[in-house]
């Protein structure tokens, strides 16, 4: 999985934890919502307005999770005296000439990391995301499009956080307890900082969106908080 804030095209990383960005644009897949549509920001506004805090499940003993770098090569191979696809797949110099290279990015992935994520709002909302987690329209993934889930998503919807983890933590097969264990990063609370992870518009045609992401609070929680 890789969870992007301040990537750029040649180098990048991935955030700790799952971004909002990311699980928002996971559950506007799940739902249908097309980022070509030009109402696609009023359809994101309602999952925009949940609050959101993400928990770390540990592999245990201490151990974390790993870091995979990896590099890609991208536009080689295309003939610029071939059709329009090829001739805008080849990197440009910053002359805007096409360059006579592949350009190579490196790009960072979480390894065997295991993450709940809990959305906190209107109760109509909640029941329409997890109706399309478990039937969805798209293809979903963790990040990227090469991270898809290695088991089925498994929503709930509970009155309380507890009652919520503890019925995710069963049907993973675990202990209701191990929830004292887990720490991770909420937007609620003191010791905020902003992340620019709040989705406006996917769509790269929204002229009345100038700044497709705004930034949020987030909170890191300390070993075993539960908000």
């Amino acid at each position: 999985m890789s969870w992007g804030v301040s990537s750029r095209f040649n180098q990048r990383e991935t955030e700790a934890y799952p971004t909002k960005s990311a699980l928002v644009g996971l559950i506007a897949a799940a739902m249908g919502i097309d980022n070509q549509d030009g109402d696609e920001s009023i359809a994101l506004a309602p999952l925009v307005k949940l609050k959101l805090t993400v928990l770390r499940l540990d592999r245990g003993e201490g151990r974390p999770f790993g870091r995979l770098s990896d590099f890609h090569t991208v536009g080689g191979g295309f003939d610029p005296k071939e059709s329009n696809y090829s001739r805008m797949s080849i990197p440009r110099k910053a002359s805007g000439g096409p360059s006579g290279n592949a350009s190579i990015t490196r790009r960072t992935y979480l390894t065997e990391a295991r993450f709940i994520a809990v959305f906190h709002g209107d109760f109509k909302v909640l029941e329409e995301v997890s109706a399309a987690l478990l039937d969805p329209v798209w293809g979903v993934w963790f990040g990227r499009k090469t991270c898809i889930p290695a088991m089925p998503l498994s929503p709930v919807i509970a009155p309380s956080l507890r009652e919520a983890l503890a019925a995710v933590l069963l049907k993973l097969g675990m202990d209701a307890v191990e929830v004292d264990r887990f720490e991770g990063v909420t937007e609620e609370g003191e010791g905020r900082w902003y992340q620019a992870d709040q989705p406006i518009a996917f769509g790269r045609h929204h002229a009345a969106v100038p700044e497709p992401y705004l930034s949020r609070p987030v909170r890191r929680l300390a070993p075993g908080e539960i908000p």
